[in-house]
């Protein structure tokens, strides 16, 4: 059984589901196709990076992931096969896979188009990309090239600063963002620092091991599982209480002076 999942904007009402299904199915009748979710707001690749990085490894190594969001190829943003740490994946290349790993590989496989023009070409690419992978048929239905390295969220930080932005709002309503541990690891040297959230009026001077260090309606920031920076209010949601929404800016300032 070839396990295919789906990340995705459509909805689950529309045909497009439908005709992935039966498209897949004619493909293979051993493809078992998984939706990891259908329900990202329109457009937004951000956030369908971020749920597939946070959710593909722990599927079966040699799954195959399909990226929904944005999935109509361009003359200039082809429809690619990529292999990274032991997973493929089927997705427009415009960037989204410098968002998806941290050490993008370099060569993709750009699936040829055949078909005549239509509004929904994703479907038929989608599962041609399949085939080709179960069928081991690159040479034929692909042709090598240069996978984008553009980043569509890239964290800006200098010696005293860091400068990222709220990616997900989870169904808690706590704000994880890009800034990674290691990034405020290599800034941080032990000084003391303030978290500006949406603006100067949420400010927060600590960072918490974990939930169980808040105070009910407090806010708090913490590292979460995946190694993200998360803002959350314990026993609440900060997204409804403050009205965070994906793309606030989070600011970390550091004192001048290290701590001793």
């Amino acid at each position: 059984m070839t396990i295919v999942t789906l990340t995705s904007d459509w909805n689950k009402n529309d045909y497009y589901l439908g005709a992935l299904r039966g498209r897949l199915a004619s493909v293979s009748s051993k493809i078992n196709l998984l939706e990891i979710t259908n329900s990202i707001p329109s457009f937004d690749v951000l956030q369908e990076t971020f749920i597939l990085k946070s959710t593909y490894t722990h599927f079966p190594h040699n799954s195959i992931h399909l990226m929904g969001v944005m999935s109509e190829p361009l003359p200039d943003s082809q429809m690619v096969i990529v292999y990274a740490n032991n997973h493929y994946f089927i997705g427009i290349n415009d960037g989204r896979f410098s968002q998806l790993f941290e050490n993008p590989p370099s060569i993709a496989f750009a699936i040829n188009v055949e078909e005549s023009f239509s509004t929904f070409t994703a479907v038929s690419l989608f599962a041609k990309g399949v085939k080709t992978i179960l069928e081991n048929s690159f040479e034929a239905n692909t042709k090598a090239c240069d996978l984008k390295k553009e980043s569509l969220a890239r964290v800006a930080y200098d010696e005293n600063t860091i400068t990222g932005k709220v990616l997900y709002i989870d169904s808690f309503g706590n704000a994880i963002s890009n800034i990674e541990k290691s990034t405020f690891d290599r800034v941080h040297k032990a000084r003391a620092f303030t978290i500006y959230v949406q603006g100067p009026h949420i400010k927060i001077r600590s960072i918490s091991r974990g939930y169980y260090q808040g105070n009910p309606g407090g806010i708090m920031a913490l590292f979460n599982s995946l190694g993200f920076l998360e803002i959350a209010v314990y026993m609440d949601s900060l997204a409804k209480l403050e009205s965070i929404v994906p793309g606030a800016e989070i600011r970390i300032k550091f004192d001048n002076e290290q701590g001793k």
